[in-house]
């Protein structure tokens, strides 16, 4: 009974702009692998550990950004949604620059692939605005 409550309670927004920031989720989580793929043969394991581990810093951040702002109460008010913006904005910049830190201490040796394949995945935020544009 509360379980069917809580249903009634809260929603993914509506629209595209869920289903865009998964469709972005997968395209990074894409660019992730194959940069790990190309990154073993050229450097190793270890390199191809910090390239996907690279690809981390740019999606795991982004997940926490959509969870954020894309699940909402029904009756959110817009001051609440804008509230969740930015808390979830200062959240993602947080969690980047721990994710970034332990990279660091962790691949430091191979952190120019995590930072190719990291740049990599970000390319992909423009890819998708070019791709989505005639959608919205």
């Amino acid at each position: 009974m509360a379980a069917a409550g809580l249903k009634h309670q809260i929603r993914v927004v509506p629209g595209n702009g869920g289903s865009l920031a998964w469709s972005l989720c997968i395209a990074q989580s894409v660019i992730a692998i194959a940069g790990a793929a190309v990154t073993w043969f050229i450097g190793g394991a270890g390199a191809a550990s910090a390239a996907l581990f690279g690809g981390a810093v740019a999606i795991i951040p982004g997940i926490y950004f959509a969870l954020r702002v894309f699940v909402r109460k029904r009756d959110a008010s817009a001051t609440d949604l804008l509230g969740a913006f930015y808390r979830a904005e200062v959240g993602k910049l947080i969690l980047t620059a721990l994710l970034f830190w332990i990279g660091a201490v962790r691949f430091g040796s191979h952190f120019a692939a995590l930072m190719i394949t990291f740049v990599a995945c970000l390319a992909m935020n423009w890819i998708m605005l070019a791709v989505a544009r005639d959608r919205f």
